[in-house]
């Protein structure tokens, strides 16, 4: 039985309740938000480039220094029901410091749609650029995905999706960084978190990436905050075995300490083990 099937309500709860655990959380946020503007600001770049009709359906593009570079896509968390593209703006400073395009990706949120509109508005995200490369001025073979919370697991179940079903390559995603990632979905059924997710059964089968993994080998890092709950760590290191079960080499970004936010702020630190190997990844391809 799964340790989480132990756990009383309150306790299952208190696992999943980041921002409990965090007391500076709106100050995290407020800093988030000034520094991306500030970044904004500063910067030249494509902003809301729709992949659909509904004001959430776009994305942000901040070019590298050259023309058909790689592109990381990044998926913010909040789980599936706040936060926005605009909050994580000054990750890509250290992207395009190293010639690689960064998109920042908004999608619908919940209770507004289900999670199959969610993961759907992820894929059709990548699916555009990778569709609009020419226009887009980015190497359209070069496409790598990232995320932290909600959007690691979108990250896996971007990884996992069956691309050929969408007229578009197996091998669409190069590589994958998922941040404190929910792999499995039924602890959020159960947990206060579904009051707006909405989960049910079949939609827990459906979009839990422990279900859905890659249909052709790419490279694969996966990292949790040292400080964050026990079952954020069970859920890496339970991913982690099925992903190697699978035959896929994982690399795991060890983080010593830190909280659920600080782990998004390393992905764009220089110099940080996070940053640097997802840097790896991409030069490594």
């Amino acid at each position: 039985m799964p340790v989480y099937r132990s756990f009383d309500q309150e306790a299952l709860d208190r696992q999943y309740n980041v921002r409990a655990g965090i007391p500076d959380h709106l100050e995290v946020f407020s800093r988030w938000a000034r520094t991306g503007e500030a970044f904004r600001r500063a910067s030249t770049f494509r902003e809301d480039v729709a992949y659909g009709s509904d004001v959430k359906q776009t994305y942000d593009l901040f070019p590298a220094q050259g023309h058909g570079r790689p592109t990381l896509v990044f998926i913010h968390g909040g789980y599936w029901q706040s936060l926005d593209k605009s909050d994580f703006s000054a990750l890509a400073g250290l992207y395009q410091a190293n010639d690689i395009n960064f998109a920042v990706v908004n999608y619908r949120l919940a209770p507004d749609v289900r999670m199959g509109d969610i993961v759907e508005d992820n894929r059709r995200a990548v699916l555009h650029l990778y569709r609009n490369s020419v226009n887009l001025g980015i190497d359209r073979n070069a496409i790598y995905v990232c995320g932290s919370s909600a959007g690691g697991h979108l990250t896996a179940a971007l990884a996992g999706t069956d691309w050929a079903s969408y007229d578009a390559p197996s091998d669409l995603i190069k590589g994958a960084c998922a941040i404190s990632g929910l792999y499995d979905l039924e602890p959020i059924r159960l947990c206060y978190l579904n009051k707006a997710v909405r989960l049910d059964e079949d939609e827990v089968i459906a979009f839990s990436p422990i279900r859905h993994l890659p249909k052709v080998p790419l490279s694969y890092i996966l990292s949790v905050g040292g400080d964050e709950s026990d079952e954020f760590h069970r859920l890496q290191a339970q991913f982690q075995t099925i992903l190697n079960d699978h035959g896929l080499d994982v690399r795991i970004v060890r983080q010593r300490d830190g909280h659920h936010f600080d782990a998004v702020d390393r992905v764009g630190e220089a110099g940080s083990d996070l940053s640097s190997a997802i840097l790896a990844m991409i030069d490594a391809r």
